[in-house]
């Protein structure tokens, strides 16, 4: 394991000339660092108090950190997985992201009573913060409820049965009765964000009553205006798994504040540019989940690969034009967000800067709006990782890590496999 930088504690009492200079216990400065802006790297220093980046003097702090000309950015960030919220390679999960520099993560799908157990283990210094969505909100015989019943027969779920799943990994919700009757107990359950399904609302009435379409369809269209009121009004926000073009369209109407997933991921579906573009005016931002075409089942067929990564760029292209904030995710619990970032780097339309912007600060304000994140200034929480080289230049360098902080406090993780 590479050995991380260590601290030179540097007493700076005798420096001191006045009262405005006197050294301030527990302060940390880190100096000869690059520090990345959102656009390029700077020299400059940054002085750390109390998990927070303060405006003061080197000086009046008790110990240095020399960076050795080490490349500082925002941590990473995973804004879409399930691979968090129960005790299965739970501390292996944590891990993993750790070590890639992946502080914040999205879970937007994950069964309350598992997460329980183990929510003492997130959002400290030493692990990853994260929300969870809880179970999403979906229409009878719709997406997740296949998913989750397949899971369950694996031996996922440990204490859950079908008729137990229901509330926990899903909420079924065909009317505005059901919505009435299931809202207070979605509510009691405590979500950080509520997320709803719609897949291919172009073809809802067809599919509605189809059995041949169990686990492929979603929420009637029509109600989702109405769970975005409610959430709205219970300060909740709403993200939106998407499938089609149309079911982009309805979001945004909807007034969805988060879109997971590109369409097109079985075939091509253009997003229309008025939406793309009313969805920048409104501050809709969408996870990208690009890395999913790469699964094996895609993959194998050349000609849907090609039509769907085509589709993929078009889309990309068309949201990027039109202003729309996109971040990284994967949606993928094999892994972490750092597939989903190299694929996007493959598909040739966003620099390295624009890059490290939707991984680090663009994805780490999505999930979590209310702080002060993905900023390396005074107020901001003190956050931070050091590169062995420049990203900008070599987009490989964010893989080498030699320091990261989290909320002031520089933590260890071994590397793979030790």
């Amino acid at each position: 394991m590479r050995a991380l930088l260590a601290f030179a504690s540097v007493l700076m009492a005798g420096c001191a000339s006045d009262g405005a200079d006197e050294v301030v216990a527990g302060r940390i400065a880190y100096v000869n660092g690059q520090i990345f802006d959102g656009r390029k790297f700077q020299p400059a220093p940054l002085v750390v108090q109390d998990g927070r980046f303060v405006e003061a003097k080197v000086e009046t702090s008790a110990s240095i950190v020399d960076l050795q000309g080490g490349h500082v950015v925002p941590p990473f960030c995973e804004a879409h997985n399930h691979n968090l919220g129960s005790a299965d390679e739970n501390e292996e999960a944590i891990a993993a992201y750790l070590r890639e520099g992946i502080f914040y993560v999205g879970i937007l799908s994950n069964l309350p009573r598992l997460t329980d157990e183990v929510r003492h283990t997130y959002n400290s210094p030493a692990s990853v913060d994260v929300i969870f969505a809880n179970g999403p909100l979906t229409a009878s015989g719709g997406h997740p409820i296949r998913l989750r019943e397949f899971l369950l027969d694996r031996g996922n779920y440990p204490g859950f049965t079908r008729e137990t799943l229901p509330g926990q990994g899903y909420f079924v919700i065909d009317d505005e009765a059901d919505l009435e009757r299931l809202w207070p107990e979605i509510l009691r359950l405590r979500p950080d964000v509520v997320k709803i399904i719609l897949q291919d609302s172009q073809e809802f009435e067809r599919r509605r009553d189809d059995p041949a379409f169990f686990g492929q369809k979603g929420l009637d269209p029509a109600l989702a205006p109405l769970i975005v009121e409610r959430a709205h009004a219970a300060g909740l926000r709403v993200f939106a798994h998407i499938g089609s073009a149309e079911d982009f369209h309805v979001a945004v109407e909807a007034g969805a504040d988060v879109i997971a997933h590109l369409p097109a991921r079985d075939g091509p579906s253009p997003i229309d540019p008025a939406d793309a573009r009313a969805a920048a005016k409104r501050g809709v931002r969408l996870i990208t989940t690009a890395v999913l075409i790469e699964q094996p089942r895609r993959r194998d067929n050349a000609k849907l690969y090609a039509t769907v990564k085509a589709s993929q760029i078009e889309n990309l292209r068309t949201l990027r034009d039109a202003g729309v904030t996109l971040v990284v995710g994967s949606d993928d619990p094999r892994t972490t967000s750092t597939p989903e970032v190299q694929h996007l780097r493959g598909l040739g339309l966003f620099g390295n800067a624009d890059l490290l912007r939707m991984w680090s600060t663009d994805c780490a304000r999505t999930l979590f709006p209310e702080r002060r994140l993905g900023a390396l200034q005074p107020g901001y929480e003190a956050s931070f990782l050091v590169l062995d080289g420049d990203p900008l230049a070599d987009f490989d360098a964010t893989g080498n890590i030699r320091l990261r902080v989290k909320d002031g406090e520089a933590i260890n993780i071994p590397e793979s496999g030790e």
